[in-house]
């Protein structure tokens, strides 16, 4: 038992579970534009997500502790090694135009993360930008850079739609965590739950889905299995973000919450299924 949790942890720890939520919405765009299964592109937001996670995460630990780091930090940044390579590989097997419009993302995870701003500050430090931050990037990395490898026009009006779909979802899907840290969190930040508290934040993030929801209903080209994964994807969001409480348990936010991407593809792929 006792090596399955550590197997657990390292699972989550490791950023592979955040990453493979990468994948899932990266599949989701894919799928509503009827793009066939491609696991180049799979492999590329896989890769990226876990070495960008792990930067954000572990950067300052490495620098701080790499004389002390424990086994499971040291499998962490083999892990990630790995992925670094296989990020190297991948973006020789992708358009350059994909590796172009991923680089934007890119930057702006550097900028979370390294202090270039002044009083030793950087993006992530900036009061109240950090969720809307992670937003933009999911919904670059997610819709964006999926629709440039699929060769799609941009300008499409339902692209557009979706892109500012997903930029909603993402924000509410990052309120639990945010009240999670309310405790930990400095004022500085005035993240959400600091500014209004957690049931404003709870309604806020309602707001959101209902709007997330009611944009489907304005894209030209509708079917009936969007329309239903969406109403459910919507539904699953909305329990969860109503379920968060300040102390929950370990992995409510790490694996519950980071786990509804996976549930919008599985709901999708059900539902392909019984309407094929």
């Amino acid at each position: 038992m006792e090596t399955l949790k550590s197997i657990f942890r390292f699972y989550i720890n490791s950023s592979i579970h955040v990453s493979l939520a990468v994948c899932a919405l990266v599949q989701v765009t894919l799928i509503k534009i009827g793009f066939p299964y491609d696991y180049t592109i799979l492999f590329y937001s896989f890769f990226t997500s876990l070495v960008a996670y792990n930067f954000v995460k572990y950067s300052k630990v490495s620098k701080l502790y790499h004389k002390r780091l424990t086994k499971s930090m040291k499998s962490i940044h083999l892990l990630t090694l790995l992925a670094c390579i296989g990020f190297v590989y991948t973006v020789f097997k992708i358009p350059f135009e994909t590796v172009l419009y991923t680089s934007p993302f890119i930057a702006l995870t550097i900028l979370y993360t390294v202090p270039v701003f002044p009083n030793n500050k950087n993006l992530r430090s900036l009061a109240g930008v950090k969720i809307f931050i992670i937003g933009a990037v999911w919904a670059g990395i997610t819709v964006l850079v999926p629709l440039v490898y699929a060769g799609e026009n941009l300008m499409n009006f339902d692209f557009i739609v979706e892109i500012v779909q997903r930029f909603l979802f993402i924000v509410v899907m990052m309120l639990p965590f945010e009240i999670r840290d309310l405790q930990y969190d400095d004022l500085s930040l005035e993240t959400v739950p600091q500014k209004i508290g957690v049931t404003r934040t709870k309604v806020f993030g309602s707001i959101l889905l209902v709007l997330f929801l009611l944009l489907t209903a304005v894209k030209d080209e509708l079917n009936s299995i969007e329309i239903l994964s969406t109403i459910l994807v919507t539904t699953i969001s909305l329990l969860f973000l109503w379920g968060t409480e300040k102390k929950q348990s370990e992995y409510y936010c790490s694996f519950w919450v980071e786990s509804v991407p996976i549930f919008w593809l599985l709901i999708l792929f059900v539902l392909e299924n019984l309407f094929s």
